[in-house]
């Protein structure tokens, strides 16, 4: 009995786990300025690949990865589709041009996108870029070197797991444009890269100059475009001190410009944040077959909400059971304390229930409790109904015999 318990509730929750969801096609918002599910079963002719050279002479090509729309190996969301990253250890490139060029103003910049790694990830970065609005943009040009606005998104070189969030400005004081980069958050990073799940990596820029980062809309980092960035080119002790120094001279500035005229004021701002006019990937990656999906980029944060529902809230939240079982992945031990917490009670019970009552309707002589004192003789009682039911009157002998083992009886089942 004990076996047939603990085999049903396993495969119980093999079926469980194993349950899957076909993929439903989304509509693109119309308040975006850019939104892609990779829907269409072939790369979107929309998107434009690098034809960058490595060597002006001999034209070779800097970016010879290739790119593909493929299904995702993921079983519980079957039918769905993403960009994919196929070539092993070649450089990657492929972009496309937003809906309409965004300006950053008193709205919010919102940018999120999926990335999955069914292989893990050995070496190379899955961020995306917001790509700087000049009237020379090409797209079939875009390289390392084109000038981008934001470059966000998870990186693994070695043993070191990042999310990077950099963006490019214009220093208001020297007038050249810098890279700065936020802080690296103080947690584990490494199962977004290794643990073969989707995640959903997510940006908000708010218009007062603070930012959030989000994985599978969990806050994970935090902070000031003003207080939180590090200069690329220097120390985290050196960049502080030239932000200091930056921020001592803005001060100084904006002073100047109040007394001045409140005309100029925007040119004095801590940074001039460039307009975004495309959107793209420009990676290498050891590890192939990399899946991206479901980029948005707007400037509401009800249609990030909606987008997002609509997209990633079609993997069902895991349940109690699939969190269990996904546990034990790192900590096989745990199938010991599930099998004691779970099955003994269920053990218990029976053992303790299933010997105490006969089942069956409670009219039959078979229903009552097991005890070691003598039962009453039912088919006394049968007897004497018949013979009611036939009209017979009992004799005056009979009916005092029947009276003292009636109360015989009694006095027996009590």
């Amino acid at each position: 009995m004990m076996r047939c318990l603990l085999f049903g509730f396993c495969l119980c929750l093999a079926h469980i786990s194993g349950a899957q969801n076909a993929y439903r096609r989304v509509a693109i918002p119309e308040q975006a300025y850019f939104a892609e599910a990779f829907d269409a079963g072939a790369l979107d002719r929309n998107w434009v690949l690098s034809k960058a050279v490595k060597d002006e002479q001999l034209q070779l090509l800097k970016y010879n990865g290739e790119w593909v729309i493929e299904e995702s190996r993921e079983l519980r969301l079957l039918g769905n589709r993403g960009l994919v990253l196929k070539s092993p250890g070649e450089h990657h490139a492929i972009s496309t041009y937003l809906k309409k060029t965004y300006h950053f103003t008193d709205k919010p910049l919102c940018l999120q996108y999926e990335v999955f790694f069914p292989k893990g990830v050995d070496c190379g970065g899955a961020y995306i870029k917001l790509l700087s609005h000049s009237d020379d943009l090409r797209l079939s040009r875009f390289s390392d070197a084109t000038p981008y606005t934001i470059m966000f998104g998870p990186d693994k070189c070695g043993s070191s797991h990042k999310i990077h969030f950099i963006f490019r400005h214009r220093n208001p004081v020297t007038g050249t444009y810098e890279e700065k980069h936020a802080r690296q958050p103080e947690l584990d990073l490494s199962d977004y890269f290794t643990d073969q799940r989707p995640h959903l990596y997510t940006l908000n820029v708010y218009p007062d100059g603070s930012f959030e980062i989000l994985v599978d809309l969990t806050l994970i980092n935090k902070g000031s475009l003003l207080e939180d960035m590090l200069s690329s080119a220097a120390s985290a002790h050196e960049a502080q001190e030239q932000e200091d120094s930056a921020r001592a001279a803005l001060v100084d500035a904006v002073q100047t410009s109040d007394t001045k005229s409140q005309q100029h004021r925007r040119s004095d701002e801590p940074f001039t944040v460039s307009s975004v006019s495309a959107v793209g990937f420009e990676l290498w990656s050891l590890t192939a077959d990399v899946m991206f999906d479901n980029i948005l980029l707007c400037d509401s944060l009800e249609v990030a909400r909606r987008w997002t529902q609509d997209t990633w809230g079609q993997r069902q939240t895991p349940g109690v059971i699939e969190k269990l079982l996904m546990a034990t992945v790192k900590r096989p031990w745990l199938w010991g304390l599930y099998v004691v917490t779970v099955g003994l009670p269920i053990i218990l019970f029976v053992s303790f229930m299933w010997p105490n009552k006969r089942f069956g309707p409670p009219d039959q002589d078979y229903y009552y409790k097991k005890t070691d004192k003598p039962q009453a003789d039912r088919r006394q009682d049968s007897e004497e109904q018949v013979s009611h039911a036939e009209g017979a009157h009992p004799t005056g002998a009979e009916a005092e015999s029947r009276a003292v083992r009636r109360a015989r009886r009694n006095t027996d089942v009590s």
